[in-house]
């Protein structure tokens, strides 16, 4: 590559020589401003390129196609073979007035191949060149089908576009044409366009698979062939015989089976697929599943790809499940390092599992070939998380739990405007908001939503200004003790006898039994929080350090703490106030008091559906909830 880098540069400075003398022809035509300004903007960009190609380590590949791509705009050169514009004086009027026809009507080529290029050269600057693997995500509508295409328009014929439409029918064969024809039809398949969006194309993506197979096992055949008569001749020569190489067959079963653990796959007769459960038993390849299917396709797909060439898989979790798909990648990445594997995903989990690739955002898209994209960047966020956000449309409300925890299920559910995104500890919800909050690249806004437990009321204050709020019960689970959610949910489930009174007494009475113990968390956890948000002053010297985390000490006074939290509670309990009780009690066994006296055995399993399909439900809980969150339906 660092050999091939000065002739072309070479090359570059030739067009762009080339393209000055142009402008001076159009200029001394009179031609149009907008004929002169393409010529000028065709420089610009060879400029460009010329400077990409220094600081980049471009691919082969990639180099070609600029070297071809500056070639066509050299179809549409005039006059190349004068070296000034002197010539121009000595012809008539009229060859005058058509060379300037000329000029014009070539604008519209160069028109279009400046924008092709431009676009090229902006988003192949975003993502380095194709020093590594890509990975772009983007919201639904931004265009990343249309992008793949774009991709295969551009890279012509050294990529491979491995379209999201993919119909899984694996054929049977009764005899496979010769390797050289079986190699063109794949070849003719690999270098289509892939947006499926007439009937002859959806025909051809009816034969995709086929043609893919074909090929597979006609270069296994033609393989097995010339190792035969390689062997013949050793054997006659006396020599011996060497081992064979893996062929695509050979390699794509292998992977296949390494996957698939409880399946095997095999080809014996060299032209049909058969597969085998753990049993022994056989059963044809079109009963596989979808994601048996969906493995050999892309195993085969990727293992024929054009050689240094571009890889571009559309949706490459489709179909997959999470325990194989980043195995697959991995091992396909590791079977073809000579290619560029440009992925377009939903899957955040399997994006940043790409640990090498880098990572796009793809915010917007104008039809037919304007993209808005950006780098990510993690920032303090995780990566995965981060991918997750940019992806979403939605202002964002980070909450405590965990992935398909209570608590994002209630908050799905009572915001359904919003993206709920569950980072476990209170802590976390603190720092993701105010991290995503900051960052410049994203007009979505981030807010934290905490359970009010062990929290004082100048603590939320403070947060509440980094859009970080709490909610008027200890944990997610009191909210369905609310007494009107209490009494529709009876009334729903026709839980005859069952007194809404008496729950909430046990309720006060269980506070009771628990007082201490809950006293003593409340100041354990107050302490942590005091040490958290506290910033010991600087000290001059050792002295000045040790008096100011004295004072700092002197804060901390676990028994004036405690002593009060047990006054409040005494007083909860005594004055039998059940929403203050549902605000400071934290224990998550409450539900068997709920069990027990609505005789049922699932409790917050009846209360989320309960939740899901009844709107007063809705409105009961959201009362708890502060109005900053309620209003974002209304923006």
């Amino acid at each position: 590559m660092k050999q091939e880098m000065p002739t072309f540069e070479e090359f570059v400075d030739n067009i762009i020589s080339e393209l000055t003398h142009q402008v001076q022809i159009a200029i001394k035509l009179e031609c149009d401003e907008k004929v002169v300004k393409s010529f000028q903007k065709s420089i610009e960009i060879s400029k460009k390129i010329k400077k990409a190609i220094s600081k980049y380590n471009v691919k082969v590949n990639y180099l070609n196609q600029l070297h071809s791509d500056l070639n066509n705009l050299r179809t549409h050169f005039l006059f190349k073979a004068y070296r000034n514009t002197d010539f121009i004086d000595e012809q008539s009027k009229s060859w005058k007035v058509d060379s300037k026809k000329r000029f014009h009507d070539n604008n519209i080529g160069v028109s279009r191949i400046n924008r092709l290029t431009e676009f090229n050269l902006v988003f192949f600057d975003q993502i380095g060149y194709f020093e590594n693997n890509i990975v772009a995500i983007g919201a639904n509508g931004s265009g990343k089908t249309t992008l793949a295409n774009k991709f295969k328009s551009y890279l012509k014929n050294n990529g491979l576009v491995i379209s999201a439409q993919r119909i899984l029918r694996i054929p049977s064969f009764d005899s496979i044409a010769n390797y050289s024809k079986t190699a063109s039809d794949l070849k003719k398949s690999q270098i289509r366009d892939k947006s499926y969006k007439s009937d002859k194309e959806y025909n051809l993506l009816q034969q995709e698979f086929s043609v893919v197979l074909r090929n597979l096992l006609a270069e296994n055949i033609a393989a097995s062939n010339n190792y035969r008569k390689a062997a013949i001749k050793s054997v006659e020569s006396g020599e011996n015989i060497s081992k064979p190489d893996k062929t695509n067959l050979d390699k794509t079963i292998d992977i296949w089976n390494s996957l698939i653990k409880h399946r095997r796959l095999d080809c014996s007769d060299g032209i049909n697929f058969k597969a085998y459960t753990s049993d022994k038993e056989e059963y044809p390849a079109i009963s596989m599943s979808d994601g048996e299917k969906v493995l050999l396709f892309l195993i085969s797909q990727v293992l024929q790809a054009p050689e240094d060439g571009f890889i571009v898989i559309d949706e490459p979790e489709m179909y997959l499940h999470k325990t194989i798909l980043k195995q697959l990648w991995n091992i396909l990445e590791s079977n073809r390092p000579d290619c560029i594997f440009i992925y377009l995903t939903h899957d955040l989990d399997f994006a940043t599992s790409r640990t090498t690739a880098k990572k796009i955002w793809i915010k917007s898209f104008n039809h037919p070939d304007e993209w808005t994209i950006e780098n990510i960047s993690s920032d303090e966020i995780p990566e995965s998380l981060m991918l997750e956000l940019l992806g979403s449309r939605n202002n964002i409300l980070f909450c405590e739990g965990e992935k398909g925890s209570i608590d994002e299920m209630v908050y799905s559910i009572l915001f359904p405007e919003l993206t709920i995104i569950p980072v476990k500890g209170c802590f976390n919800v603190i720092n993701h908001t105010k991290a995503f909050n900051q960052i410049n690249s994203t007009s979505t806004r981030a807010f934290g939503l905490i359970d009010s437990d062990y929290h004082d009321q100048n603590r939320l204050n403070i947060l509440s200004k980094s859009n970080i709020y709490s909610f008027n019960a200890a944990e997610v689970e009191n909210l369905f003790f609310d007494e009107e959610f209490l009494k529709g949910l009876i009334n729903k489930i026709l839980a005859v006898g069952a007194d809404v009174d008496k729950i909430k007494l046990e309720v006060i009475k269980k506070l009771e039994s628990q007082k201490n113990l809950q006293a003593s968390h409340y100041v354990s956890t107050k302490v942590n929080y005091h040490f958290t948000d506290s910033d010991i002053s600087k000290g001059a010297d050792i002295d000045k350090l040790e008096s100011n985390y004295e004072k700092f000490l002197e804060k901390v006074d676990i028994k004036a703490w405690y002593d009060k939290r047990i006054d409040e509670l005494e007083r909860i309990i005594k004055e039998k106030d059940y929403q203050k009780t549902l605000k400071v009690f934290n224990n998550k066994g409450l539900k068997t008091i709920a069990n027990k006296h609505l005789n049922i055995g699932d409790f917050i399993n009846r209360s989320i559906r309960f939740l899901q399909n009844d709107d007063d439900a809705k409105n009961a809980l959201l009362k708890y909830f502060p109005q900053e969150l309620s209003n974002l339906d209304d923006e």
